[in-house]
């Protein structure tokens, strides 16, 4: 039965993944779904279990993934879920848009790469770049103040932890961006 289109908010980045996972995996079952996750984009993005199984039916109601019953001999019924091709609109979307101060999403979208283009990806690196630019600045400011005595001993620790991982994280972003623009070897 055709499933009527409905106006929907942007995708929330439970529903954008799981869009992702359809598309590269191909028609699935939330089970198999969530296997997809522990197995390949976990150290990345992790819902909650009840996050992705509540996304499914969300996503056939907006018109972003048909679902169907799959008849199991030995088990009851399961459903599967593909993606329909205004969740393809919808994720091409979503993988398009750049959001400032959005880190998590920044991985996903690069973990999923392969299904939008070098240049997208380049414009989310350079986003990136500028927000830990930004948070690296701001380290830099408390930095000055840090008296490194008394409770700012203390706090000087993790000021460090943040400074290092600022500058860890834009030499990776830049490394990135030039393999991409490189290509696969």
């Amino acid at each position: 039965m055709p499933t009527a289109i409905v106006d929907i908010a942007p995708l929330t980045t439970t529903e954008a993944a799981v869009l992702a996972l359809l598309t590269i995996e191909g028609e699935r079952s939330g089970y198999d779904l969530m296997k997809a996750v522990t197995q390949a984009i976990g150290h990345i993005w992790t819902p909650a279990r009840s996050g992705l199984y509540a996304a499914l039916p969300r996503l056939v109601h907006a018109g972003l993934a048909h679902s169907r019953s799959v008849t199991q001999s030995t088990r009851p019924d399961k459903q599967v879920y593909r993606v329909s091709r205004e969740g393809r609109r919808a994720l091409k979307d979503w993988l398009e848009s750049v959001e400032p101060g959005a880190r998590d999403t920044f991985f996903l979208k690069l973990f999923v790469g392969r299904l939008t283009t070098v240049d997208v990806l380049l414009r989310h690196i350079d986003q990136f770049v500028a927000d830990t630019e930004g948070r690296l600045a701001g380290y830099r400011e408390i930095e000055q103040t840090n008296s490194n005595t008394g409770d700012d001993w203390y706090h000087r620790h993790l000021l460090e932890l943040g400074i290092e991982r600022a500058e860890y994280e834009l030499a990776w972003a830049r490394r990135v961006a030039r393999a991409l623009r490189r290509g696969p070897r």
